[in-house]
């Protein structure tokens, strides 16, 4: 086989390699979360506490009220409920509770009163 032929298809096999390794990324930067672990979460917790017992959120945003970062986790897929951790500027837990997920629609919400 040529040289030339023969560093293509190395060159390729690395980019297979290295494009499928990011694919088993998943939650490899933390745990799992679990409803007990999300449920754990209290006011005055630090960020890295949060990370350490649930991993990064599914999701995050920041608020103009008290200058927050809302920091949402996807828990159960087969259910409408997500777990929002409010996190004060000073890096601590202001609130943690579930709450509906805006990706669901109908009337399979938890939280409807209906």
């Amino acid at each position: 086989m040529p040289r030339s032929r023969l560093r293509a298809h190395a060159t390729f096999a690395v980019g297979v390699v290295l494009a499928l390794s990011g694919c088993a990324v998943g939650y490899a930067s933390g745990p799992i979360p679990t409803e007990a672990a999300l449920a754990a979460i209290k006011p005055g917790m630090t960020r890295d506490e949060v990370f350490a017992r649930v991993g990064p959120p599914t999701w995050s945003f920041g608020v103009r009220q008290d200058n927050m970062t809302i920091m949402n986790y996807r828990y159960n897929r087969n259910d409408c409920v997500i777990y929002q951790v409010s996190m004060l500027p000073d890096g601590t837990v202001r609130d943690a509770s579930p709450g509906a997920d805006p990706a669901c629609d109908g009337p399979r919400r938890r939280f409807d009163n209906r």
